[in-house]
């Protein structure tokens, strides 16, 4: 099987498993950190020198963090044949944002250190999700497809605004408080928003630009702790991490073709 002598040749490796892993994965992680930084510097930077200011700016690379960790994240997770590689490849997005966050709490008030600490949660419990939901997969075709399907349901959480006002006009009378603070919990967006929202004075959730196709301010969104979607994503990135240990042990992992990285 691939992923097994994958695993095997990194143990017998002169430098031991991680070196062998650095060597597979090196390249590939590099790049995944450089595209991190170019989709979320690079639109800080752009913002700023079109002369927006700090706080908007910062606000719009955050938002970008998000989208780019809900696609990058699982389809960098799922093409490597080893559980491990994909774990590395994977997180490579959350560490590169961290460097995201460093850099907008250097350029202003509108991140401090400790709110930069805050997000990096929310940004590595959505990539922990997406590694576990898609290493569930035992080949590469099948973690690719699951890869899709978990990158359409998180950006599906980051668009809350967009649909959810249907579910709250059609939910039972009693229910729509409880549909509501599903969709804000889920959001990574409003736990990020949440996270600065003391320096940037900007609740992103209570803002009404943000509902004018739902009606989702008839119902008073309440607010959302920066820690409400780490708590969400973390104990759900856990069962599918489980789950694709005890798959990968009632049968290996296999890769869809010769060689495929």
């Amino acid at each position: 099987m691939e992923d097994a002598a994958h695993e095997s040749a990194a143990r017998e490796g002169p430098g031991g498993p991680f070196r062998a892993l650095l060597a597979r994965d090196g390249k590939a992680m590099l790049a995944a950190a450089a595209a991190t930084l170019v989709v979320e510097g690079g639109l800080f930077a752009l913002a700023r020198a079109g002369r927006v200011p700090v706080r908007e700016a910062s606000l719009a690379a955050l938002m970008a963090s998000c989208v780019w960790i809900a696609l990058a994240a699982p389809v960098l997770a799922a093409a490597p044949a080893g559980a491990l590689s994909g774990l590395f490849r994977g997180g490579i997005v959350a560490d590169a944002s961290a460097v995201t966050l460093i850099a907008l709490w250097l350029a202003g008030p509108t991140v401090t250190l400790l709110s930069a600490a805050k997000v990096y949660c929310t940004f590595a419990a959505m990539v922990l999700l997406a590694i576990g939901a898609v290493r569930c997969g035992r080949t590469v075709r099948a973690r690719l497809a699951l890869a899709a399907i978990v990158s359409v349901a998180l950006m599906a959480a980051l668009a809350t605004p967009l649909w959810i006002g249907g579910l709250l006009a059609s939910a039972p009378a009693g229910r729509a408080g409880w549909v509501l603070a599903a969709g804000l919990n889920a959001n990574p967006v409003y736990s990020v928003a949440s996270a600065t929202a003391a320096q940037a004075r900007f609740v992103w959730h209570q803002t009404g630009v943000m509902y004018r196709l739902t009606s989702v301010t008839d119902y008073a969104p309440p607010p959302v702790a920066w820690y409400a979607c780490p708590a969400v994503y973390l104990p759900a990135a856990a069962a599918f991490g489980v789950l694709a240990w005890l798959r990968r042990r009632a049968r290996p992992e296999t890769g869809s073709a010769p060689g495929a990285a």
